[in-house]
């Protein structure tokens, strides 16, 4: 797991202060993550005004380092240890099974087979979208905050390419709604996917010792922020 330097820890807690002081903002998600997160960094912000936005997976890429961040922020429970889960593809082997080289996928094959076919799916995207994005050291970065959002830990690490031999997949049940992929050195569910509406989820664990912190949220009054910044942009 990797670890925010002290000035990045600092400029995290305050681009959460200031995006919270903006009323008009309900919460840190999506775009406004990526853009705190590469303010945290010191990247420059690939503003949606000036750019297209791509459905690619590295939200924030350094070019000058090759690192690429898949972004998150997601609401949890901050008990530490704790694990968490999030959803990283929409994967429909089954439609795509002939590509994937595993012709035919159903939901009778093994367990097995169909596991093998949703990292070939994952990994297919993972490697491709590096290439495009010129991403040579490939990384997950998530944000996650309390409920009442007065709490926060952060979470960075390498994005783990599994192989066939490191996970036993099964069926949750016997109603097979649900396939897991078991990591096999520590029996942890590392993935979870869903046939119907065809969701992969990845799940991760946070140690005890990951960077967490507390903030109590203050809105500025509308009228206020808006001319505080009406101000500034006239004075460019």
């Amino acid at each position: 797991m990797y670890r925010l330097t002290n000035i990045e820890k600092r400029r995290l807690i305050e681009s959460i202060q200031a995006a919270y002081a903006i009323p008009f903002i309900h919460d840190i998600t999506d775009f406004i993550w990526e853009a705190m997160f590469s303010y945290v960094r010191d990247i420059p912000i690939v503003d949606p005004l000036q750019n297209t936005r791509k459905k690619l997976l590295y939200d924030v890429v350094d070019q000058s380092s090759g690192i690429g961040w898949s972004a998150k922020a997601i609401q949890k429970s901050l008990n530490l240890p704790t694990a968490f889960e999030i959803v990283i593809q929409r994967a429909d082997i089954f439609k795509k099974s002939a590509d994937l080289g595993f012709e035919p996928l159903t939901i009778d094959s093994s367990p097995q087979i169909l596991g093998k076919a949703l990292l070939k799916h994952w990994y297919k995207k993972v490697q491709g979208d590096a290439d495009e994005q010129g991403v040579t050291q490939k990384r997950i970065c998530i944000l996650l905050k309390s409920l009442d959002r007065t709490k926060y830990s952060y979470f960075e690490e390498n994005i783990t390419e599994y192989s066939a031999e490191d996970l036993q997949w099964q069926w949750t049940d016997n109603t097979r709604t649900g396939l897991q992929g078991v990591r096999k050195k520590d029996d942890f569910v590392v993935f979870r996917w869903y046939p119907n509406p065809k969701q992969l989820f990845e799940r991760f664990h946070l140690s005890g010792d990951a960077f967490t912190f507390s903030l109590e949220p203050r809105r500025l009054p509308p009228d206020e922020l808006v001319h505080l910044l009406l101000a500034r942009l006239n004075r460019r």
